[in-house]
C-alpha cells in the first residue's frame, strides 16, 4: 500500500542530485534532463496529461521539459546526453510495440479503462512509462505521478490549496506501480454557488486532479475547443433526468391543453411545482420514452426519477391499479417502480447500449411489493440514504439510527443490478466537520458491496463545503482507489504538508476537533440539529483551538499561503463552532424552564383538559414567530404533567383570528400531518435521542424517532374542536422511548411548534415555536427538571425591588428568594436575567415538609467568567419536636471548580440525613450565573 510521505521525506528521497544507475534524473540545475514523447494526434486527456506534466515540472525545478511527436530513437540519437530521460505517457492500444512486456500484460489483464501503470526501465536509454488502459487513464497515471512522486499536492481548489515543492534537480528512484480504482463513477455534484469562493472550472481542475468524474457541463458546449477539452477530462457526459424527468419530458406548459398528462389529485387535474405525471397514461409513458431515446443517442446517462415532492402523484384509478402490489394495496414505491422498469424496458429495446439509472429516494425507496419484481440487470440503481446519519458508519450495526438504510439496501441487492450511493454528507448540517474518519468506514463498506458510484450531493448555496470540508473530499479522492488506506496516516501525512512549518500546533488543533466532534451528543443529517454547536460547551475548548491557531500564525508569520490556510480554519471555527455554541448556550442557560406538574389523581384522556391537575398545571407559552421573531398572530398554551411512566400533553392551539377553517387533510397516521393546522412535540429524554409527535385538529398522529416514522410511541390523543381552539391531550409513555421510568433528577428537554394555515390571506400560513426555534434542533430545546424543586427562582425571572438593608446587592431590584453580598443584577430580554457575582449569592432550601427519610440533592448551576467558582450548604438537622432555632452547624462543599469561559453546567450532587435544612452559597470574584436548578430525591 503506497503511504503519503510527510514532505521532509518528499524532500530528502524524492529529490537529490547524485547520479546512480537505478535513479531518473529529470532536471538538473534548473535545466531540462528529460523529454516527453507525446502522441502526435493526442486526445483532450493526453494532451492535458502532458500540459500538467510540462507545468509543474517547471513550477518544481524551473525547467522547461519539451514534449516531442518524434519516435524517442530519432531525437536520443540527436540527444548530447546519455542520461537523458524519456517520459512517454501512452495508451496501451497505441504503444504495445513501445511497452514493455510486464505492463503489456498487466493492462491487458483488466477490464477497468481507468487502469494504469507506472513504470521505470531502461530500453535505449532511461525511460519512465505512464501506461493507460485509455486515455483517461493515461491522464489519471500522469496526475498520480505529479503527485506521488514529483511531491505536489492539490488539497482543495484556490492557490492555498495547492502544494508545490522547489528544487532545481529532480531525481526519482526506480517506478513500478499499478492502480485502478475500485469504484467506476465518483461524483461530488456541485455547481458554482456552492463552490465559491472559488470559480466552477478551477473546481472542476481540482475534481479532475483528483481523479473524481464529473459531468460535462451542458454550456460549454457553445464554447471554445479549450472549454471542451477541459470537460473532456471529467470522464463523463451530461446526465439527464432525477427530479427533472417529467419537466423536461412533458413541460408544464403543456397542461393548458393536455390535462389529462398530468396528476389528478382531489377529484381535478393539476400542475403545481412540484407535480408529477399521470404515469398510467400511454402518452406520458411515450413522451418519457422518446425523450431518454433522444438524450442517451450520444451515450449520455439518464435517471429516471420523480419530483422530490410528497403529495405531488397522481391518484387516477389506472394509477391507483398500476401502483396495488401483491398485498392487495397502493404505495408511491410500487407506482413509481412499475412506470421506471416499463419505461426502462421500452428505452432498451430501442437502444441496448443506453446507461440508465434508477432511483431509491424519498417514498419510492422502499422495495417494491411485486412478485418477482427484477430490473434489466444493465440499470444501475441509485440508493438514496436521504437522512442518515453521518455521525456513525453506513454499515455501523450497532447505530438505530442508520439501520433501517443498511436492511433497505440489503433488499435491493438482491436484483442483482449494479447500486450507487446517492450520499448528503453535506446535508447534514456539518460545516467544518471531520467527516472524513466516518467515509473511510463507508468506503470500506461500499466496496465489500461492489459498489458501483458514488454521488456525494454538494449542492448547498448557505455553506462551501468544498472548502470547509476539504479533508472529506481529498480523503474521498485517494479512498476511492484504495478502501484500505489507513486514513489516520493519511490525514497526519496531510496535515505535515498542508501545515508545513505550523503542522506541530496545527495537528494538535486537528485532533482536539475530531474528539469534540466525536464526543459531542446526538446525530447529524439532513434536516437535523447543529450538532457542532455542542463542541465548543466543553470548559475550555475554544481557548485551546484559539490557542493552536495563534501559535500556528506566529510560526507562519513570513508565509503568506500557510497564513491564509490558518486564516481559512480561523474563520470556519468562528463562523460556525463559536457562534453556533454561543447562541446555543445563550438559549440554553439563560431562558425559562419547561414547568411540569407531577400527576396527583388519574386523567380521562379526552380531549377537554377539566381536570383539576390541568387547571393547576402552569402553563408554557410566549411562542415567537419563526420567521420574525415577534409575537404570533395565534397564542399557544401548552401544559405538561408526568407520573413515573408516561408524559401527559395538555395544548390549547388559540384560533381567535382565524380566517377559514382549520386544514385537516392527512387522515393516516405518518401522513404529512405538519402540512395541516397542527401542533409540533418534541421529547428528548436525558442523554438519548429526541422523539416527534405532530398532531393535527381530527387526531391523525404523526410519530417518529429522529425522523424514522417506523417508531411507534404508543400515544393515546383525543382532540377537540372549540369555537376559539382546538384542543389536543396526550398520553406519551416513556416505554418506547427506552426509558423505563421518569426519575427524579433528571433533565428531560422539551420544543413545541406549531402550523398555521388558517389565517388571512396573503400570509394565510405562520409557524410559531419556542424562542422561535426551528423543529429537529435539539441543541435548543428547553429543559425540563423532573422532581420535587428545591431551588425558589433559579431562572431569576421574578424581580422584587432591594430593600434598604440588603447593602451587598449592587442593583434596585434582585430576583425574589435569593440575597447576597457584592452581586447584581443584570437584566435580559424575557426575564432572561443573569446574576453577576463578585462575592456571594444564597437562597434558602426549599425541602419541603417530607423530610423523614434519606435524600440526594442533585443540581446544576449555569455559569461563566474567570477564575473560579465555590458552591456549599449551610444546613443542620430540626425534627419536628426540636425548638432550636436554625443553626450553621454542618458545611457540605458541592463544588470547587474553574469558571467556563462560555456558559457551560457544572453539576453537583450531595446526600442529605433526615430533617436536614439550610441555605445554599456560591461564591466567585467575577462569575455571571444564567440559572440555577436542583431536585430533591427521595430514596
Amino acid at each position: 500500500m503506497h503511504r503519503f510521505l510527510p514532505i521532509a521525506c518528499l524532500l530528502t528521497s524524492l529529490f537529490s542530485v547524485g547520479l546512480k544507475a537505478d535513479q531518473y534524473t529529470l532536471t538538473i540545475e534548473g535545466k531540462a534532463n528529460a523529454r516527453i514523447q507525446a502522441n502526435p494526434t493526442p486526445t483532450s486527456q493526453e494532451f492535458q496529461a502532458v500540459s500538467e506534466l510540462q507545468n509543474y515540472l517547471k513550477k518544481i525545478s524551473g525547467a522547461w521539459v519539451k514534449r516531442t511527436t518524434y519516435p524517442g530513437a530519432y531525437w536520443r540519437a540527436n540527444s548530447d546526453t546519455p542520461e537523458t530521460v524519456e517520459i512517454l505517457p501512452i495508451v496501451l492500444e497505441n504503444g504495445r510495440h513501445l511497452l514493455p512486456e510486464d505492463i503489456q500484460k498487466k493492462l491487458d489483464q483488466t477490464d477497468n479503462p481507468e487502469a494504469f501503470y507506472l513504470k521505470t526501465g531502461n530500453r535505449n536509454g532511461k525511460m519512465i512509462w505512464i501506461a493507460g488502459k485509455t486515455p483517461q487513464a493515461v491522464l489519471y497515471g500522469t496526475l498520480t505521478f505529479i503527485e506521488e512522486y514529483l511531491g505536489v499536492r492539490w488539497f482543495h481548489a484556490g492557490e492555498e490549496g495547492e502544494h508545490c515543492p522547489k528544487t532545481k534537480t529532480i531525481t526519482l528512484d526506480e517506478i513500478d506501480v499499478f492502480r485502478q480504482p475500485w469504484l467506476p463513477n465518483r461524483i461530488i455534484s456541485a455547481w458554482s454557488g456552492s463552490v465559491a469562493p472559488w470559480k466552477i472550472e478551477a473546481y472542476e481542475t481540482w475534481l479532475t486532479r483528483n481523479k473524481f468524474v464529473w459531468n460535462i457541463n451542458h454550456a460549454y458546449s457553445d464554447l471554445s475547443r479549450e472549454k471542451l477539452d477541459h470537460a473532456a477530462c471529467g470522464n463523463r457526459l451530461i446526465s439527464g433526468g432525477g427530479h427533472l424527468t417529467f419537466e423536461q419530458a412533458i413541460p408544464s406548459k403543456l397542461f393548458a391543453e393536455h390535462p389529462e398528462l398530468f396528476p389528478l389529485k382531489d377529484g381535478k387535474r393539476v400542475c403545481e411545482s412540484r407535480s408529477q405525471r399521470c404515469l398510467a397514461n400511454p402518452i406520458v409513458q411515450k413522451m418519457v420514452i422518446d425523450h431518454i431515446v433522444n438524450h442517451c443517442a450520444y451515450g449520455a446517462s439518464f435517471s429516471i426519477s420523480y419530483h422530490d415532492s410528497t403529495d405531488g402523484w397522481c391518484s387516477c384509478p389506472e394509477c391507483i391499479r398500476m401502483g396495488t402490489g401483491e398485498n392487495g394495496k397502493f404505495s408511491y414505491t410500487n407506482l413509481a417502480h412499475a412506470f421506471t422498469r416499463l419505461i426502462s424496458e421500452a428505452v432498451l429495446k430501442q437502444n441496448p447500449q443506453a446507461k440508465l439509472h434508477y432511483d431509491m429516494y424519498s417514498q419510492f425507496r422502499p422495495f417494491p411489493d411485486f412478485k418477482d419484481f427484477r430490473y434489466d440487470p444493465r440499470m444501475i440503481g441509485i440508493y438514496c440514504p436521504h437522512q442518515r446519519c453521518y455521525v456513525h458508519a453506513f454499515a455501523d450495526a450497532n447505530a438505530e439510527c442508520n439501520r433501517r438504510f443498511i436492511q433497505q439496501l440489503d433488499q435491493w441487492r438482491q436484483l442483482g443490478t449494479k447500486l450507487g450511493i446517492f450520499d448528503y454528507y453535506c446535508s447534514g448540517k456539518v460545516p467544518y466537520t471531520p467527516l472524513e474518519y466516518i467515509l473511510a468506514k463507508d468506503m470500506k463498506y461500499y466496496h465489500s458491496i461492489k459498489l458501483d458510484t458514488w454521488i456525494e450531493d454538494c449542492t448547498s448555496s448557505e455553506s462551501q463545503y468544498p472548502l470547509l470540508n476539504w479533508q472529506l473530499y481529498y480523503a474521498a479522492g485517494k479512498l476511492f482507489w484504495n478502501a484500505d488506506l489507513d486514513i489516520d496516516q493519511l490525514m497526519q501525512d496531510t496535515y505535515l504538508v498542508y501545515y508545513g512549518i505550523a503542522s506541530a500546533p496545527m495537528l494538535k488543533y486537528q485532533q482536539l476537533r475530531r474528539e469534540l466532534w466525536e464526543t459531542a451528543p446526538g446525530h447529524a443529517l439532513y434536516g437535523g440539529p447543529k450538532r457542532y454547536a455542542y463542541c465548543l460547551t466543553v470548559p475550555g475548548a475554544k481557548e485551546r483551538l484559539l490557542g493552536y491557531l495563534g501559535e500556528a500564525e506566529k510560526m507562519a508569520e513570513n508565509d503568506p499561503i500557510l497564513l491564509k490556510r490558518i486564516a481559512n480554519d480561523r474563520q470556519a471555527l468562528q463562523d460556525f463552532w463559536i457562534t453556533e455554541s454561543d447562541i446555543m448556550l445563550k438559549s440554553m442557560s439563560a431562558q425559562n424552564d419547561i414547568p411540569i406538574t407531577k400527576l396527583q389523581g388519574e386523567l380521562l384522556i379526552d380531549g377537554q383538559l377539566s381536570e383539576e391537575s390541568w387547571r393547576q398545571a402552569p402553563f408554557v407559552t410566549g411562542f415567537k414567530n419563526t420567521r420574525t421573531g415577534e409575537a404570533p398572530t395565534e397564542e399557544t398554551r401548552i401544559r405538561i404533567l408526568y407520573d413515573s411512566d408516561n408524559w401527559y400533553i395538555g395544548i390549547e392551539a388559540m384560533t381567535e383570528h382565524a380566517w377559514g377553517k382549520l386544514r385537516a387533510e392527512a387522515r393516516d397516521s405518518d401522513g404529512n400531518v405538519w402540512e395541516d393546522d397542527s401542533i409540533e412535540t418534541f421529547i428528548m429524554p436525558p442523554g438519548e435521542d429526541y422523539y416527534q409527535l405532530i398532531v393535527n385538529s381530527i387526531g391523525t398522529l404523526y410519530d417518529a424517532k429522529l425522523r424514522i416514522v417506523d417508531f411507534a410511541s404508543k400515544t393515546e390523543l383525543k382532540t377537540s374542536v372549540l369555537e376559539d381552539r382546538y384542543v389536543i391531550e396526550m398520553r406519551v409513555p416513556v416505554n418506547p422511548m427506552q426509558k423505563e421510568k421518569i426519575l427524579d433528577g433528571e433533565v428531560w428537554r422539551f420544543h413545541f411548534y406549531r402550523n398555521c394555515h388558517n389565517l388571512q390571506p396573503p400570509q394565510a400560513d405562520e409557524s410559531s415555536s419556542l424562542d422561535a426555534t426551528p423543529p429537529h434542533e435539539q441543541t435548543l430545546f428547553r429543559r425540563a427538571v423532573v422532581g420535587y424543586n428545591v431551588i425558589p427562582n433559579g431562572n431569576f425571572a421574578i424581580l422584587e425591588p432591594v430593600k434598604e438593608d440588603q447593602n451587598g446587592i449592587l442593583s434596585a431590584e434582585f430576583p425574589k428568594s435569593w440575597s447576597g453580598s457584592n452581586v447584581e443584577l443584570l437584566r435580559g430580554d424575557n426575564n432572561k436575567n443573569v446574576i453577576h457575582l463578585k462575592g456571594t449569592v444564597l437562597a434558602w432550601l426549599q425541602l419541603g415538609p417530607e423530610q423523614d427519610g434519606p435524600r440526594t440533592l442533585k443540581g446544576e448551576i449555569m455559569v461563566s467568567g474567570k477564575g473560579t467558582i465555590s458552591a456549599w450548604i449551610s444546613t443542620c438537622i430540626r425534627k419536628p419536636d426540636d425548638q432550636r432555632p436554625f443553626g450553621h452547624e454542618i458545611k457540605t462543599t458541592l463544588l470547587e471548580a474553574p469558571l467556563p469561559e462560555s456558559p457551560a453546567a457544572l453539576k453537583f450532587e450531595t446526600q442529605l440525613e433526615p430533617y436536614q435544612q439550610g441555605y445554599i452559597y456560591f461564591q466567585a470574584t467575577d462569575a455571571k450565573i444564567e440559572s440555577i436548578s436542583a431536585s430533591l430525591i427521595r430514596k
